[in-house]
């Protein structure tokens, strides 16, 4: 009897599957067995694939994402890691050794790789070779002191100094005209350490460019699968918004990053929302977290949300003053009286102040007829009960579940980051949602 089609079907789609999927080929022949693990990077999220040896040290991996373009780090306990790119339809890796680095590591017929390594080595040497130059200006200068004359030594420094710059130019032209992944991830190296120094010496006219290049120019999809840079680039772009935690300052950079997004398309564009709401957490900028998901909302309205972060970050968006609070799982005793709810957790030092703060004054605010409910993230048992055995409030009203922020709480409330301190009425009103116990003085 023949096949139905159905099973052709099904044939042709697995062999379509095969010819289109990004084949990993690695050639270990003395780690055969060995298992090991390639770590790919989406944004901040990081996804692992592992790898079994053959009896001959091979094995070849299938990527499960479409098209990837990026850096994948590979690692076998106790035998080595190493970063290399894949942004091609296959790439082979072969390790003659045991003991392995990325130095090691050959890949054959890799454009890719061999740029990267050849960019690479180039710019080592050539920042040598500025080292080594600037050893020679301090010998000038001496001889200055020393009013010795040596013309022929001060026109070959000089010689010496414009090949190195022309060298410098010249390999930045390579990069630039390159159509190579590993071209736009040196860039946003370049990039990364522009924002760097602009950091350091706040001129406007370098900020304001940094600023531009970042809403309109940089390759953001380069950025997305970079590994560590993604994060590096988010964490320092964040402090050209310079002047204190203003509102003003805050949404300036809350409306650079919607610029930004503007050029994006998913799963990037919530994607980096995500980081830069990561970063406003880190830094206490409450207003940008705001203008950031109030935008968003209005400008993407029927966009489905996968990103877990920005999903509670936009439930939390409507526990605002004036909201009814969530039911609060756990509770023993209903709300009767005004009440201050703190979400911590044991191991954030931020949220050791705002506790030792409400244990300081936890009289003061008894006095005033308010109850303190905390809420922790914490999973270990037993660092949660010593710490919270310090708490001067009842408790019934210790609460946690040692889930993490995967809590009911944390869900329902929308909380990604502690400390994060609501103040409600006896009816569960809103009545503030502060980051720090001072705020509400």
């Amino acid at each position: 009897m023949s096949p139905k089609p159905f099973t052709f079907f099904l044939l042709f789609t697995a062999l379509v599957a095969q010819v289109f999927a990004q084949n990993i080929m690695l050639d270990f022949p003395k780690l055969s067995g060995e298992t090991g693990w390639l770590y790919t990077f989406s944004g901040s999220r990081v996804d692992s694939l592992s790898v079994v040896f053959n009896e001959k040290g091979r094995a070849t991996v299938i990527l499960p994402q479409k098209d990837y373009r990026g850096f994948i780090y590979f690692h076998i306990p106790e035998k080595g890691g190493g970063e290399f790119v894949m942004a091609e339809k296959s790439l082979q890796i072969i390790c003659p050794e045991e003991q392995f680095h990325s130095g090691i590591l050959e890949f054959p017929h890799s454009p890719e790789n061999d740029f990267l390594r050849y960019v690479f080595q180039q710019k080592t040497f050539l920042l040598e070779r500025q080292e080594w130059l600037k050893a020679g200006e301090y010998f000038r200068i001496e001889n200055e002191k020393l009013k010795i004359e040596n013309e022929n030594f001060d026109a070959l420094y000089a010689q010496m100094l414009k090949a190195n710059e022309r060298d410098f130019r010249k390999l930045e032209d390579t990069v630039k005209k390159s159509t190579l992944y590993v071209a736009r991830f040196f860039e946003l190296i370049n990039y990364m350490q522009r924002v760097y120094g602009a950091v350091q010496t706040l001129d406007n006219e370098q900020v304001n460019g940094l600023r531009d290049e970042m809403q309109y120019k940089i390759d953001i999809f380069a950025l997305y699968h970079s590994g560590n840079l993604w994060r590096d680039v988010h964490e320092y772009y964040r402090e050209l918004f310079y002047g204190g935690n203003s509102d003003s300052v805050q949404e300036a950079y809350a409306n650079s990053i919607l610029i930004t997004m503007q050029r994006l398309e998913e799963p990037v564009l919530t994607a980096f929302l995500s980081a830069a709401l990561t970063v406003c957490e880190r830094t206490g900028y409450q207003k940008a977290q705001e203008v950031m998901l109030t935008k968003f909302i209005m400008q993407y309205p029927t966009l489905p949300i996968t990103d877990t972060k920005v999903q509670r970050m936009l439930g939390a968006l409507s526990l605002n003053k004036g909201a009814q609070i969530p039911e609060i799982n756990g509770l023993t005793k209903p709300l009767t009286q005004p009440a201050i709810l703190i979400f911590f957790d044991s191991d954030c030092d931020h949220c050791r102040d705002e506790i030792d703060w409400l244990i300081k004054h936890y009289d003061e605010y008894s006095k005033k007829g308010y109850r303190i409910i905390s809420i922790a993230s914490d999973t270990q048992e037993n660092n949660y009960q010593f710490y919270a055995a310090t708490f001067p409030w009842d408790k019934a009203d210790r609460l946690c579940d040692f889930k993490g922020t995967a809590g009911i709480n944390f869900k329902n409330f929308g909380i990604v980051g502690t400390p994060m301190i609501f103040v409600v009425n006896e009816k569960g009103v809103i009545l503030g949602k502060y980051a720090k116990m001072k705020e509400m003085r």
